[in-house]
């Protein structure tokens, strides 16, 4: 994949759909959403400056997004009262909306396109809301996918935990998080009011293909790795985990 919408794809950063109706709407550069994650050291200010910078030579609009309103189900899970909730979950958004500003500003995009958006924004979305219901229901009554999320939320536990196992609650209340940030991802187009859009992060999400496969996604809906051109080979999975292999097809 060397061009989107007839523009060459710099060298700096690769791009991996994750299928072939994927692939087709990466080639149209309409939209890009950004999952930024709080306390993830990959996004450095450094590293976002070089992806706003990529993102934005590759996609006519670009929106990275701070799922704030997840974070508070993590910490939650990790026993949190309500007040400690709140106030991190303020400072952590601040303090990452602060990050992208300046990674904005730094990597020469005129100001016009600079945006950065927070999942609260969205979740009063009639969109989000019909959508999010329909997960919940999914993942109460599917077994396979109850799974998946479970284990998904055990790995974004993992480094807050240090090596203690997470209890059954924590993995419950963790799923929340996994949960209320698929609405977006699922059908960006709808909620975010755009023709299409590719969601790129640096890694596999184990939840995604399940968009796809349990039919989450909307037709305009895509998903990418994207990561840096030197990076070196994405860490195996942990065990009990499986992540699956790029499929072809719709």
């Amino acid at each position: 994949m060397h061009e989107v919408a007839g523009r060459r794809i710099p060298p700096e950063f690769t791009i991996e759909p994750y299928t072939d109706h994927c692939r087709e709407i990466c080639e149209r550069g309409e939209h890009a959403l950004i999952g930024v994650s709080p306390g993830n050291g990959y996004f450095n200010e450094q590293r976002l400056t070089a992806l706003l910078r990529w993102t934005s030579s590759v996609f006519d609009e670009v929106d990275p997004v701070i799922p704030d309103t997840s974070l508070t189900h993590t910490y939650r899970a990790l026993g949190w009262d309500p007040e400690r909730v709140r106030t991190s979950t303020q400072r952590e958004t601040r303090r990452l909306r602060r990050r992208i500003a300046r990674a904005w500003a730094a990597a020469g995009v005129p100001a016009y396109r600079h945006r950065v958006r927070v999942l609260s924004e969205f979740t009063e979305h009639p969109a989000y809301r019909s959508l999010l219901r329909r997960i919940e229901q999914v993942v109460a009554e599917k077994p396979r996918v109850r799974n998946v999320f479970r284990q998904a939320s055990g790995l974004a536990l993992a480094s807050h935990l240090k090596g203690v196992e997470p209890s059954e609650r924590q993995l419950e209340v963790g799923m929340g998080y996994l949960i209320a940030e698929l609405p977006v991802c699922a059908d960006t187009p709808a909620i975010l009011g755009v023709p299409s859009s590719v969601h790129i992060y640096h890694h596999m999400i184990p939840t995604m293909p399940l968009m796809f496969e349990e039919l989450f996604a909307s037709p305009g809906q895509a998903f990418a790795v994207v990561r840096p051109a030197d990076a070196a080979p994405p860490p195996a999975p942990a065990p009990g985990v499986t992540l699956p292999r790029p499929r072809t097809g719709g």
